[in-house]
């Protein structure tokens, strides 16, 4: 069962695809044109391992990843 919630939006990094690799930046992932098209939840054991997930995500899909922490207590 998976029960939480999100931190806020100014806690998110975010992983996106470009020609000359990837590009990492803090902030919300969303732009007037973009949208959320689904999403997963990953144990990591810090935000670096859970980025280097989102790098490869972004690299296999194309979309933008964005890496955000869960409240603490969730599940």
């Amino acid at each position: 069962m998976f029960a939480g919630g999100l931190r806020a939006p100014d806690t998110a990094t975010v992983v996106r695809r470009r020609k000359d690799g990837v590009l990492t930046t803090d902030g919300p992932c969303l732009e007037g044109r973009e949208h959320v098209g689904g999403f997963n939840v990953i144990r990591a054991a810090d935000l670096d391992e859970a980025l280097e997930r989102g790098r490869r995500l972004t690299l296999a899909t194309t979309p933008p990843v964005e890496a955000r922490p869960m409240e603490p207590g969730s599940r």
